[in-house]
Order: structure tokens, then C-alpha cells, then sequence
């Protein structure tokens, strides 16, 4: 059967082009630079969002103050279409604006509006393709971006809602046969049985498809490997993170969409330009930074958090060198590299993957209760008196992240009793800490915002912000301290 259209879709690839996670030096396959896609005049090769921020190859060009090499691959590879997602801000609007010029795709959001004119936006367009069909495409991402993104980087941008967005620029758009949704936000229900994921407007994906006339909808940001997924009509798919898949889109000539998820090969023919700067960021990972006492890699998600982990404690003794906050809390990203007793910065940015700077915040101890007791809500115990994961925090993505580690306090859990009263010791310094007592807690700047079910934070006085990079505090920490003891006291326990 003949292909009235073809539609090549990633995202999240977070600035992943080469085939590695950069953990180790042997080829995995992934990275935009191993993928082609062949095109012809019905082809459409379209990206949902987060390309510029997330790899070690992104903070290596941003400290470095390299020009991004993102756009550049993104071209070669022939990208007709893009939109933004949330961590594409995490740079700035000026950083943001010059990638999307050297772009020659084009980008669709229509919720993101620049009083400045820094951001080369249409909020949709139709395409007509060598066949005729005529392709109506409207671009939007998660207005989360709003509670997320530090305000400095959204200065002059307004982030609106993205369904009324969409609706009004669906409502402008000239006449069309076919009408695509590119949305950097995800599922909220599950495909199959309609069950709620999520009570918050952070992914409206399924809502958008009831109140929307989309007949194709690419969706991002949770990193779920989804093809033939369909709601209300709508054809709906999603890709994983980091490079590691794409979706092939087809439609056929009765009108149908059939999708599939591709692999990625573990090798990349590079151009001289692109090895040249593989060996800089190679050289640059693994030069030596620091020591530690004791090498500390991850165990499993599960272990760290019933035992605790060095990496975290590790963590928080650079938050509080930094802060000087009374508690830290730090969390773990979902793939954690670990560190060597020489550590090199490949083992820091590879461990710490986020571009986070630290909020200082006063809480009382009936706020540092209800964190702890939503931290508590990681772990579930089954009929058989097992310990495991929440699926919460497995489904419909998985975020080890949202699981915090305190530095500062002593605290229990006990998984016997029901969630929201499981903390059954907190205390500082041996004494156990009063409801209305204050104390200075730091945290990630994403965590500051109330993200992961934090939201009793949103409500917390601000005492100061540490405006580096936590990745760079780190690599600071270690260069000032010739050798960094890593303690192997536990802070918490966890009962049973």
C-alpha cells in the first residue's frame, strides 16, 4: 500500500549525539549522530523538545563556551519541524534564540510568546507535500516550564496554557488534511484501561486529544517508549530519552496511521569536526579533579534507598559547604555513573546530570515531616511483606529523582504503617525537632519549586540562592579539598 506520509520523530534526545552515555568509552547504541532518515518530498522529520541540555556533551560546550554542535547535527540530518521543551530554557533565552536561528527547522510553539523577539516562534503552519496532502502542524510544550525554570531565564517570555494555545492555533491555521501535534508533555491516562496517572496539568496529552482535532500526536518529555498508542481517535507516540530510539509514523492511503519504534546503531560515521570534538570532551571527562577516601558506585534504586548511599551523602556535604544551611536534601538522576577514588569529572557530570543551582529555604518541622513522609511514599510493601518500588514512581515514567537523601537530621521510616504516617523519628543533633520549630534546609532549585509532590515548599520563605551550577560546586568542592573522607555513617533507617 502506498505512503501518503512519513514522519521521522525524536525527542528528548538532551543533547546526546554521539553513540554513548559517556559512563564509559565503549559504544551503546544511541545518539542523534547514528540515526538517518531517509527522505523523499512526503517526509517530515520533526523534533519534540529538550535537545539542548542533559549530556555531558551540553555542559562540556556551555562552561566551555563553545558553540552548541546541536543544531548543526540536527540540520545535517534534515529536521523540518521542532518545538521546545522545558529544559531547552535551562540555558537562557539569548543561548535559546541562537540555537534556533542556526536551525534551519523550523520551530512550532504556540504557547511560548518573546516580547523581545529572541525566539524565532510560529505557533503552527501547513505544509503541503510533493502528493498534495496538506499537513496542518501546531507545536506546544508543558506550561510547567513556569514552575520549573529559574525566572532569569524566562525574562520577557510568557509560558501560557497549552491546550487553549493549541486550540487557537489550530483555529488559524489555512485549510488542511491532516493535523499533527508536536507537545512536549506527556500521557496523563493509561492508554489501554483510561486509569489516571497523574492528578496534576503537568501532561495532558489524553485531554488534548478530547478536546482537540488532532489526528497525530507526537508527545516527549516522560521518556516513555510508546508506538500504536491511540486516545479518543488520535494516533499517539512518544520516544525514550537520550537518543536511544526514534518513531517511524506512516499514513496510509485509507487514512490510517501505523507506527513503530526504531533502534539506533552503536556506531556514527563523524565528520573530522565531530571526532575532533569527541576527543576534546573525552580528554576533558577524564581529567583528574579529586579524591575521595573510598570509591562510591550505585547499587540498585531500591537498596540505596532502604540503606542509604555515599553518593548522596556526598552530595549534601557539597550543598552544605556551599549553602550553609542547617539539613540538605539531594536526589539521585535515574542513571547514576558513581565515582572512582580518583575522580574524574566524567564520574561528576555523569553522576550529577542536571543543570540545578541550590534554593535555601526556612521550613518548620512539620515541613521537613511532611517531606520526609512523601519520601516515604517511594517504597511499597506488597501481601507478601516485600519491600518494593511504588509504581508511582515507575509508571508512566520513571523518577528515582523524587526520592530525596537528608543530610543533617537522623529519621526513620517505619513501612508498617500507612503512608502519610510512616516517620517515626526525626530529630537533629539527638534531640527530637518540634512542629514549630525553623530550620535552614537547601535543596535543588527543582525541588524548590515543589516538583515530585513537594508542594508544601512552594509555601517556604527563600533565604538565599547559590547561583552555580551544582555540577560545578561539585568539581569546586573537590579541587579545595585534596581529599575528600567519605563517611559511611547512616543518617535514616528504614523498618522493616
Amino acid at each position: 500500500m502506498n505512503t501518503r506520509l512519513t514522519v521521522y520523530f525524536t525527542s528528548d534526545t538532551h543533547g546526546y549525539l554521539y553513540p554513548t552515555h559517556f559512563r564509559d568509552l565503549r559504544p551503546h547504541p544511541m545518539g542523534l549522530l547514528s540515526m538517518r532518515f531517509p527522505k523523499d518530498e512526503n517526509t517530515l522529520i520533526i523534533d519534540g523538545g529538550d535537545t539542548v541540555q542533559g549530556s555531558p556533551l551540553t555542559y562540556y560546550c556551555h562552561v566551555s563556551g563553545i558553540d552548541s554542535p546541536v543544531a548543526r547535527a540536527m540540520n545535517d540530518r534534515g529536521y523540518d519541524y521542532v518545538t521546545l521543551g522545558n529544559h531547552d530554557f535551562n540555558y537562557g533565552p539569548e543561548f535559546l534564540g541562537r540555537y534556533l536561528r542556526e536551525l534551519s527547522a523550523q520551530c512550532l510553539c504556540a504557547n511560548v510568546q518573546d516580547e523581545k523577539g529572541r525566539l524565532p516562534l510560529l505557533p503552527g503552519t501547513v505544509r503541503v507535500l510533493g502528493n498534495g496532502l496538506r499537513v496542518g502542524l501546531v507545536g506546544i510544550v508543558s506550561d510547567w516550564v513556569n514552575r520549573w525554570e529559574k525566572k532569569e531565564n524566562l525574562v520577557g517570555l510568557t509560558v501560557s496554557g497549552p491546550l487553549e494555545a493549541a486550540r487557537k492555533a489550530i483555529a488559524a491555521l489555512p485549510p488542511h488534511d491532516v493535523l499533527i501535534g508536536i507537545y512536549h508533555g506527556g500521557i496523563e491516562k493509561d492508554l489501554s484501561t483510561g486509569r489516571s496517572l497523574s492528578d496534576t496539568d503537568e501532561n495532558i496529552a489524553c485531554r488534548l486529544c478530547e478536546e482537540l482535532p488532532f489526528d497525530l500526536l507526537l508527545t516527549g518529555h516522560q521518556h516513555i517508549a510508546l508506538a500504536e498508542g491511540s486516545w479518543h481517535g488520535t494516533h499517539i507516540v512518544q520516544t525514550p530519552c537520550n537518543a536511544e530510539q526514534y518513531v517511524k509514523v506512516t499514513l496510509d492511503e485509507d487514512g490510517r496511521f501505523h507506527s513503530s519504534l526504531c533502534g539506533v546503531p552503536d556506531h556514527a560515521e563523524l565528520t573530522d569536526g565531530e571526532q575532533q570534538l569527541f576527543s576534546d570532551l573525552n580528554a576533558w571527562l577524564d581529567h583528574p579533579v579529586g579524591h575521595l577516601s573510598q570509591p562510591i558506585w550505585p547499587e540498585d534504586h531500591l537498596t540505596m534507598a532502604l540503606r542509604g548511599t555515599p553518593i548522596a551523602d556526598f552530595f549534601n556535604m557539597v550543598q552544605l559547604e556551599a549553602s550553609g544551611a542547617d539539613i540538605s536534601c539531594a536526589a539521585l538522576a535515574n542513571s547514576v555513573r558513581g565515582f572512582d577514588s580518583q575522580v574524574t569529572v566524567r564520574d561528576v557530570v555523569a553522576s550529577y546530570v542536571y543543570s540545578n543551582t541550590l534554593k535555601v529555604l526556612e521550613v518548620t518541622g512539620e515541613i521537613l515531616r511532611k517531606a520526609l513522609e512523601q519520601c516515604a511514599t517511594y517504597f511499597q510493601v506488597d501481601a507478601r511483606k516485600q519491600v518494593r518500588i511504588d509504581p508511582h514512581f515507575l509508571e508512566p515514567k520513571e523518577a528515582h529523582y523524587n526520592y530525596d537523601y537528608f543530610a543533617g537530621i537522623t529519621y526513620a521510616f517505619d513501612l508498617n504503617r500507612p503512608a502519610g504516617s510512616r516517620v517515626v523519628e526525626l530529630k537533629r543533633n539527638g534531640r527530637e525537632i518540634a512542629p514549630e520549630e525553623t530550620l535552614s534546609l537547601c535543596m535543588c532549585d527543582y525541588r524548590a519549586t515543589g516538583a515530585g509532590d513537594f508542594d508544601f515548599y512552594r509555601s517556604c520563605k527563600i533565604l538565599r540562592e547559590i547561583q552555580t551550577d551544582v555540577s560545578e560546586l561539585i568539581l569546586n568542592y573537590l579541587r579545595a579539598h585534596p581529599l575528600v573522607n567519605i563517611p559511611i555513617k547512616r543518617s535514616f533507617q528504614v523498618y522493616p
